[in-house]
């Protein structure tokens, strides 16, 4: 299901004293299957790109095509599109609404009208998708779960509706180290073993060498650079001029090529920096 958007701008409080634009000629196209990385420091305009693309914004400028349908013509299916693009917030507060995680996560079946055979088969993969164990949590006061629970019944909310693309905005925002590693691993299943396109919406540096193939960076609602995620992460006097800190093991790589050592500094992670390393230190001639 390819995403395309076509000089697509944007003005919040159009026709106001207060309206500021936040996209500007947007022009962009995500393939089936892509795991994408839209980054930016705050108010570069991600999310609320991120939010066209599921049809909680309609262009007033520009076009926006799911699978081939404008999202701005009046014939097409909007709620559909919603249910076919799913959108996880960075607070699951803004999602979560009934009383247990099974009432919530059921929430969206029930609106697409499946049978109760088949919401709760859909709950049950759900659940077992984000790792919540289904006899655990399906009774569980939504307001008993710890943070890093909430963002999994916020995903399993929208992975019952059986999306074909996930976007998620912010979701380790707030997590502990442990939490957020777990929720980066649920997030990575889901691609390489559902074949799901993802869009992980982030200012996280280091989360998103961890998972995506591709980066688009934007910064004053413009898109700058769109790439593969090695070669974008590795200019790093790009990310610190728009106010973000590449990965950490990226500067690490950086400070031993500046001191001397012969290193490669486009690494991603922690094993192809030992690696790396590992190398140099095995060089012929080298004490």
């Amino acid at each position: 299901m390819p995403i395309e958007v076509e000089n697509l701008n944007h003005t919040y409080k159009e026709g106001t004293p207060f309206a500021r634009q936040a996209l500007f000629d947007i022009n962009l196209k995500i393939d089936d299957g892509e795991f994408v990385g839209l980054i930016g420091p705050s108010q570069s305009g991600k999310s609320t790109l991120g939010q066209y693309f599921n049809a909680l914004y309609i262009p007033k400028s520009g076009r926006v095509l799911i699978d081939g349908r404008d999202t701005a013509d009046r014939n097409t299916d909007l709620v559909q599109i919603r249910f076919d693009v799913g959108y996880v917030f960075q607070n699951p507060e803004h999602q979560l609404f009934k009383t247990t995680v099974g009432e919530d996560i059921a929430f969206g079946p029930t609106c697409q009208r499946c049978s109760p055979e088949e919401i709760r088969k859909r709950v049950r993969e759900a659940m077992a998708l984000v790792g919540l164990d289904y006899d655990t949590f399906f009774k569980r006061d939504i307001f008993a779960l710890s943070g890093g629970q909430k963002r999994r019944a916020a995903i399993a909310g929208v992975l019952a509706c059986q999306p074909k693309v996930l976007i998620l905005d912010g979701i380790t925002a707030g997590l502990d180290p442990r939490g957020r590693k777990e929720i980066l691993n649920v997030v990575k299943n889901l691609h390489q073993e559902g074949k799901m396109t993802v869009i992980l919406i982030s200012h996280s540096m280091d989360d998103v060498a961890r998972l995506v193939e591709r980066i688009i960076i934007m910064d004053q609602g413009r898109i700058i650079d769109d790439g593969p995620t090695r070669e974008v992460l590795t200019k790093i006097g790009q990310l610190q001029q728009i106010g973000l800190e590449p990965p950490q093991v990226i500067e690490v790589m950086q400070r031993l090529r500046e001191n001397g050592f012969t290193v490669t500094t486009g690494v991603l992670n922690i094993h192809e920096a030992i690696s790396e390393i590992v190398k140099m230190l095995n060089m012929p001639g080298r004490e």
